[in-house]
Order: C-alpha cells, then sequence, then structure tokens
C-alpha cells in the first residue's frame, strides 16, 4: 500500500478491509470510465479495490486533480457503506455529496496540520 493510503486506512479504521489500489488508471479501464476515482466493495468480506484516473488523462477541468482528496473520498466509501449504499437515487446523490465534502474538509485540515 501507498504511504497515503496506510495513512488513511488508519486514520478512519479501515484496518479490517483488504484494499488493492490502483492507481494511475487509463479512464477505459476503470470500471467507471466517467469517474476520477472509482470503489468497487464486498462489504460483507470486507474487500475492496479502488481505482484513481491518471493524473495526466483528467484533463481540462474546472476542479484541479486532488489525489489525496479522490482517495479519501473512496475510502469514506467503504466506511459509510451502510448508510449510503441505498436504492433512491436522491439519497444517494446527498450521500455520496457528504461523502465529497467530508473528504474535502479531512484532507484540508490534514495540510494545514502539515504547515
Amino acid at each position: 500500500m501507498s504511504a497515503k493510503l496506510d495513512y488513511w486506512v488508519t486514520r478512519l479504521g479501515l484496518q479490517d478491509w483488504t484494499i488493492k489500489l490502483y492507481d494511475c488508471c487509463e479512464p477505459e479501464d476503470m470500471d467507471d470510465p466517467t469517474a476520477v476515482g472509482c470503489v468497487t466493495y464486498n462489504e460483507v468480506g470486507k474487500q475492496a479495490k479502488i481505482e484513481i484516473m491518471d493524473p495526466d488523462l483528467y484533463g481540462n477541468r474546472i476542479v484541479p486533480f486532488d489525489y489525496e482528496k479522490t482517495l479519501v473520498h473512496e475510502l469514506l466509501h467503504l466506511k459509510t457503506t451502510f448508510l449510503t449504499n441505498v436504492e433512491d437515487p436522491m439519497q444517494e446523490r446527498v450521500g455520496h455529496q457528504l461523502i465529497d465534502d467530508l473528504a474535502k474538509a479531512l484532507v484540508t485540515v490534514r495540510r494545514e496540520a502539515l504547515e
């Protein structure tokens, strides 16, 4: 595992998960080719695959590429799996937005602490 993955797995209390990280992925090789990052998981067996897009393929988007925020976002999906794995599309969107807001906040706090 990468140092960032190790740090965030410990910080989020996900040490009991088996997580395989694939970074620098080409979008067409990812489970969701439209996403910057995605996670596929089995919550019962606590196994997950995280894919993060190659930053060179990110393109010219409104928000700059942020590897660490994307990683934390995908890990938060694991932490909240029983809360956000829902059938209602609106509830799913709100849960996804909450995960993204939390990922931004956590990464910002860490970066400020390192300054």
